[in-house]
């Protein structure tokens, strides 16, 4: 007889719901995550403290909005970068392989994602690692523009299709193509990438005639607009949807800026919602799609896009009880000492001459790799490792990124040209703004004015760089480190990790005046495993209290002007020490 009730009253909901749809406004709310980088439970395992942000948080929010609206009004959607950050992620890529599923899938599964996109960093943890996360996933991750070399077919599920409420939202992934200028072949060996617009024309024409959908979606890794580099075009979420009708919304992540505004389509005049949540998993950016029935069929009325941050809202206690043992897990492999460094190690002195960070990374490549001369870039900025017991997670503090190591044959005049193109950047003539670094402000707080990971020092020459100088003339290099000549028709053995060695900041493409495709017939090997890799390697072979040698001999050429200046940028960029 209970049982008999439960039907009856549930019949009865759902007639009720149907007559609802029929004759009243409903909301069906869209919410999107995007790079949430490792960011799933709530935990900074570099710093071994709780934070603020995470899915934990996302999850709380979206629970309560299938309360509020109903299970079947509320979309999931993640636009990539899931596959490297926080050290959990780490963990779960190349630790806990034996799992049986993947943490990053296992999270996602949990909150019951609808659909997920590539991003950049999830190609950069390798195919074994990608393939099997896209495999243990509950919901299709797409990439339209995701090819197979060989046949030109789509590697990744094009796009999806999903009914709720009464609605057909069809849901288009695509990624930056950008690929091959940050990451060495062997991490997306046998796939190519084709441009994101003229994928998004082909793939919006077939959807339209092919599924005629209520609602278009585009769920994309790659940013707001930017200039074409190295021949690629980065970031294009806001160039699609002004060029390719058809679009309602495009949420979109990569570039790390939040964003929620309407631009309109040349072609049809109609509005377009661009929606980036930014990273983290602070926020999620959200569209509410009102819509009617007339005659059973779906009309949108209204579509209104936001940011909604997370940050102040309890983490749920359903998700913290099932991913707790998995902390602890966690925070027990990164809390392994390692070894003991006998002074800090202070990030923001690598901008400013010689480091112990810069000699730290410069260690690690020449004790692993045999090279001539070692280029480094700094992955943090203002970060301190203190003296005293080094553990795990100070790897990942000190080396954020899986980069792997590439050597490359390189002549003197490609060297000098590889730094040039690095100072740059790095750096502004204080006789015309007053400072050395290039710095800008940015909601009213200073910062570097040049992407941390593109500022290359080298080790192996001795060299002197002065920024009044303009670009091409700034770096004086002297000689070797042994005191030997540094020739520019000799080829020299040099390390770089692979972000560089594939184009990044274009430090090997303009400043060594070499194409995308030359760069790698220039490489002679690249290794097996990341930087970090042999950085943590390089910490457990370390005698106790070991002094890290010196090997970045570089500085700033020394007048009053330029000694005054780096003075002043420091406390502007850092504070005062």
């Amino acid at each position: 007889m209970k049982n008999i009730r439960t039907l009856l009253f549930l019949l009865l909901q759902c007639f009720c719901i149907s007559i609802f749809a029929q004759n009243n406004d409903l909301t069906l709310k869209l919410i999107e995550t995007t790079d949430v980088h490792g960011n799933f439970l709530g935990y900074d395992f570099m710093k071994d403290s709780p934070i603020n942000n995470g899915l934990n948080k996302v999850y709380s929010y979206v629970k309560s909005q299938r309360e509020l609206l109903g299970e079947n009004q509320v979309m999931l959607l993640d636009a990539g970068d899931v596959l490297q950050g926080q050290p959990c992620v780490y963990y779960a890529n190349f630790v806990d392989t034996l799992a049986e599923k993947h943490l990053a899938a296992d999270v996602f599964n949990f909150m019951r994602y609808d659909v997920g996109a590539y991003g950049n960093h999830d190609i950069e943890a390798g195919h074994p690692v990608y393939d099997r996360w896209v495999r243990d996933c509950n919901f299709p991750v797409l990439g339209a523009n995701i090819l197979e070399t060989s046949t030109q077919k789509p590697y990744a599920v094009p796009y999806t299709v999903i009914h709720r409420g009464g609605l057909k939202i069809a849901v288009l992934g695509l990624m930056t193509p950008a690929i091959p200028m940050w990451l060495p072949e062997k991490q997306w060996k046998g796939l190519s990438f084709g441009d994101v617009e003229q994928y998004a024309k082909k793939w919006v024409s077939t959807i339209k005639k092919k599924e005629k959908p209520d609602l278009l979606i585009g769920l994309f890794h790659s940013g707001l607009d930017s200039e074409p580099r190295n021949g690629f075009y980065e970031n294009a979420a806001e160039a699609t949807a002004k060029h390719v009708p058809g679009f309602d919304i495009i949420f979109y992540g990569h570039d790390h800026r939040m964003m929620s505004k309407t631009v309109k389509n040349d072609l049809t005049g109609n509005d377009v919602w661009l929606l980036n949540s930014s990273n983290g998993a602070y926020r999620v950016a959200e569209a509410d799609v009102i819509y009617s029935f007339n005659k059973k069929k779906a009309k949108i009325k209204s579509i209104k896009g936001q940011l909604v941050p997370v940050t102040d809202l309890q983490s749920d206690k359903e998700f913290t009880d099932r991913y707790a043992s998995i902390i602890e897990k966690v925070r027990e492999f990164f809390g392994e000492k390692i070894s003991q460094l006998g002074s800090p190690i202070h990030s923001s002195d690598y901008f400013f001459g010689g480091s112990t960070l810069a000699n730290l990374l410069h260690a690690a490549q020449f004790r692993w790799v045999d090279v001539d001369i070692s280029f480094v870039t700094p992955l943090t900025t203002d970060d301190i490792v203190p003296a005293g017991d080094i553990c795990m997670r100070d790897a990942f503090r000190i080396y954020r990124f899986e980069n792997l190591i590439d050597v490359f044959c390189l002549t003197g005049k490609e060297v000098k040209g590889a730094l040039e193109q690095s100072y740059a950047l790095w750096t502004s003539n204080p006789n015309e703004t007053g400072h050395v670094i290039n710095i800008t402000e940015q909601n009213g707080q200073a910062r570097l004015g040049a992407y941390n990971s593109y500022l290359v020092s080298a080790a192996g020459i001795k060299y002197v760089v002065d920024p009044t100088k303009p670009a091409g003339q700034k770096v004086n290099i002297i000689s070797m480190s042994d005191g030997k000549p540094f020739e520019m028709n000799k080829e020299y053995r040099v390390a770089v990790n692979s972000y560089i060695g594939s184009g990044g900041g274009e430090i090997m493409t303009v400043g060594c005046g070499l194409s995308v495709n030359e760069l790698p017939k220039r490489i002679i090997m690249t290794t097996d495993k990341d930087l970090r890799f042999y950085l943590i390697n390089y910490f457990k072979q370390a005698k106790k209290n070991e002094v890290i040698p010196f090997y970045c001999d570089w500085e700033f050429i020394q007048t009053p002007q330029v000694k005054e200046a780096l003075v002043k940028d420091r406390e502007t960029l850092f504070g005062k020490r």
